[in-house]
């Protein structure tokens, strides 16, 4: 049977032979409409809601301060932008925004109201909870401000939980914020429980196996390295250790230990992925609706699978995101299947860096970023990206450096650790990442612009190929005609995140009808998420998307977009009349 497919234009249409294309598509439709032609308005299917081209439109939109309230029947028809991204859109034009995304470890320094909408306001797309430290009280206020931030400020903000994970840690250090540790002192590690004050200069662990695992003449290596100690006496459950490396001490901070030059690892590989506090943890995530779970010291895929499982199985739960923390040897040995397993990854550095050779860390962090954009999940760079600004307001050149890299090899999202829980300067350090991601994107596009990555095929269906081959398609296309962005129709996310794959030089216009999947593609590359009710009817989405973002000032007549949609797997190109 003969198969053509329709190029159309105002004024003529074009039928190519099905032959002369590598892979069919279900519908290749390009519609270049003059800057003079009147669009067409169909009318919207809510009957009850005003059309956007009446006088009463703009009540239809969402404020950007939350207020005034919106009537439920007309928010079917409104259109939800983050705040600081209409801004940027409106002062800047499209090629200013910022590419990507920014995590911030909310903390002690940074869980107020008015603290967090600084850091909303300054970038952020992601708020991450470490369990591993703080109460659930506390987790669930800082949840529901970052809640009650979106709706009342007209962010979008989403909510990673990072779980603990059952690899050995210290304890809370007597309720002590941080402690100093001085080049020559002895510091005991000990299994013991202190019901009063403990000793000086004596750490509690978590695993009641610690005093016999190590022996005399191992390093132990605290948070990834961060703080050094030879092991040169053991008396009991109590450990001695000389600090060789001076540093801070943090509360629930990881321990590693290495003897003869090798990580000891063997009763650490015995642990469970996921401890019991851990499963607490996540069935408190599940209740309080985060967006994201990231999984510590994940070993192989079964863990994933496990824990998607688990979320499936409750209400809520399937709309959170698995994220693997890569950070050990048995990560990387399994990297792939992890990383397929799961809904994106994080490349933990500094827990990496106590497994393997420093000077491995850069190879693993490349090799992670160029994995996870070939299987299409998003990736996260982390830890001490800009540790000095945790005490001052500047930070090292060589972080700067190290930042860029990061931006340069298209990283999904760039993530704050103590920088932004417990730094004396959080907006600052947000501000450097932003800047500097915004100038490395900005060289990337001018010098290397057609520079193409190539891509292997990921999709096995049928009709998940042709979507892969529509947006590597719309990728290209933006890039040599120079288009202004990419609109993408999408309920799951699946094809944005497809076009954001292919980086291409645009942003790409992401709108879903769900307010989860809406949070959730705010973690990857290039995308800015909107939350739209469209229908299965592409003339009347694109109708309703021009006429509410021209009225928001976010595009205006002229500006040359594509729109790709999963409901009819199709490309079109055309100027906003």
């Amino acid at each position: 049977m003969s198969h053509s497919i329709q190029f159309s234009t105002p004024s003529r249409t074009l039928h190519l032979p099905h032959s002369r294309l590598h892979r069919p598509l279900s519908s290749f439709s390009f519609r270049q409409f003059p800057l003079t032609s009147t669009f067409k308005h169909t009318s919207l299917r809510a009957s009850s809601s005003p059309s956007p081209d009446s006088s009463s439109s703009s009540s239809v939109l969402h404020s950007p301060n939350g207020t005034p309230a919106v009537k439920s029947e007309e928010r079917s028809s409104g259109i939800d932008v983050d705040t600081v991204t209409e801004a940027e859109l409106k002062e800047n034009g499209f090629r200013s925004t910022r590419r990507t995304k920014l995590i911030c470890t909310i903390g002690p320094a940074t869980c107020g109201f008015e603290q967090l909408e600084a850091l909303a306001e300054g970038g952020m797309n992601v708020a991450r909870l470490n369990m591993c430290h703080g109460t659930r009280d506390w987790h669930r206020n800082v949840i529901r401000s970052v809640r009650r931030l979106n709706e009342e400020k007209g962010f979008a903000v989403a909510i990673m939980m990072d779980t603990e994970g059952s690899e050995i840690h210290m304890g809370d250090l007597g309720g002590e914020a941080s402690a100093k540790a001085e080049d020559g002192e002895v510091w005991t590690f000990t299994v013991r429980a202190f019901d009063a004050s403990r000793p000086q200069r004596t750490i509690s662990v978590s695993y009641d196996g610690f005093a016999e695992d190590v022996r005399v003449g191992d390093e132990l290596l605290v948070d990834g390295g961060m703080v050094r100690f030879d092991v040169i006496e053991k008396i009991g459950p109590d450990v001695k250790c000389l600090c060789t490396d001076p540093g801070l001490l943090l509360p629930r901070a990881n321990l590693t230990f290495w003897r003869d030059g090798s990580l000891v690892r063997e009763r650490n590989a015995m642990l469970p992925t996921i401890s019991s506090k851990d499963w607490l943890d996540i069935d408190f995530g599940i209740a309080e609706g985060v967006d994201f779970i990231a999984v510590s010291f994940v070993k192989s895929a079964e863990v994933i699978n496990h824990l998607k499982s688990y979320l499936a199985a409750r209400p809520g739960g399937g709309d959170i995101g698995v994220i693997a923390k890569i950070e050990s040897i048995d990560s990387l040995t399994n990297l792939e299947e992890i990383i397929l397993a799961s809904d994106g990854a994080m490349v933990a550095r500094g827990d990496l860096g106590a497994q393997i050779p420093l000077e491995q860390v850069p190879a693993a962090q490349q090799k992670i970023v160029k994995v996870c954009r070939e299987l299409n999940k998003p990736v996260i760079v982390a830890s001490q990206l800009l540790e000095s600004m945790i005490e001052y307001p500047t930070p090292t050149r060589a972080e700067v450096a190290d930042v860029s890299e990061a931006v340069r090899q298209r990283s999904d999202a760039l993530m704050l650790s103590g920088e932004s829980a417990m730094g004396q300067f959080p907006d600052k350090a947000l501000t450097v990442l932003r800047s500097v991601s915004l100038r490395i994107e900005r060289w990337w596009r001018e010098e290397k612009r057609y520079e193409a990555t190539p891509l292997q095929a990921i999709s096995s269906a049928s009709s998940d190929k042709i979507s892969e081959e529509i947006c590597n398609s719309a990728s290209k296309m933006a890039n040599n005609l120079g288009v202004d962005a990419v609109f993408v129709y999408t309920k799951n996310g699946h094809m944005a995140s497809l076009v954001s794959r292919c980086r291409p030089d645009c942003p790409i216009f992401a709108f879903t009808n769900t307010t989860s999947v809406r949070r959730r593609l705010n973690l990857q590359w290039g995308l800015i998420p909107f939350r739209l009710s469209f229908s299965e009817d592409m003339e009347s989405n694109l109708n309703k998307t021009f006429s509410l973002l021209k009225s928001r000032g976010m595009i205006k007549s002229g500006d040359l977009v594509i729109a790709v949609s999963d409901m009819l797997q199709s490309i079109q190109v055309m100027n906003v009349p």
